[in-house]
């Protein structure tokens, strides 16, 4: 019976995702199948999707660079439908198309359906995807300082409890500037 128990505590710990909260209503949090960060509301609503390969915050900006993940992997499974995943995997690894997105978060999450894409944009708060030069701009409007940087993000999974726990001990942004 303990044994059954335990197992079911294990089963579960392992399908949470952790998260750390980095604002008051925001989080970081991951992926439960690939270990892709990205940043969720308090209701758990995706704001910016995976892949977050970089990000930051302060008590006013969360800052995000991002290799979109389903963007990048679409296009490369509509040019080359009849290829192994391994081989699709490498063609995404080797692109190099970035978003960047800063949240300001004095500001209010808004939000409205795109028909034309399928999906839920939101603004207000969250500013994005930029490029690299829109994102620079946007930061010199915003008057971001030049203190926050983005920090390396880590992919991770956890295949146990211990694991997960690990992690929550040990989380925070890599000190290597990516920018």
């Amino acid at each position: 019976m303990i044994l059954l128990g335990l197992s079911l505590f294990i089963s579960q710990s392992c399908k949470e995702e952790p998260s750390e909260k980095i604002g008051e209503n925001y989080f970081l949090t991951y992926d439960g199948s690939w270990g892709h960060a990205m940043i969720t509301d308090t209701r758990g609503i995706v704001l910016i999707g995976s892949q977050i390969i970089a990000w930051n915050f302060d008590s006013t900006f969360i800052i995000v660079k991002q290799k979109p993940f389903d963007g990048i992997f679409d296009s490369i499974l509509m040019e080359h439908p009849n290829t192994q995943l391994n081989y699709r995997e490498k063609l995404y690894n080797e692109c190099h198309l970035y978003n960047y997105w800063i949240i300001d978060k004095r500001e209010e999450i808004d939000s409205y359906y795109d028909e034309k894409i399928r999906r839920r944009i939101y603004t207000g708060a969250v500013g994005g995807p930029y490029n690299y030069e829109k994102y620079w701009a946007r930061r010199r409007e915003l008057n971001v300082p030049d203190s926050l940087k983005l920090k390396e993000a880590e992919r991770v999974s956890f295949p146990t409890p211990i694991h997960y726990l690990f992690y929550k001990w040990s989380n925070s942004p890599h000190e290597h500037d990516v920018e």
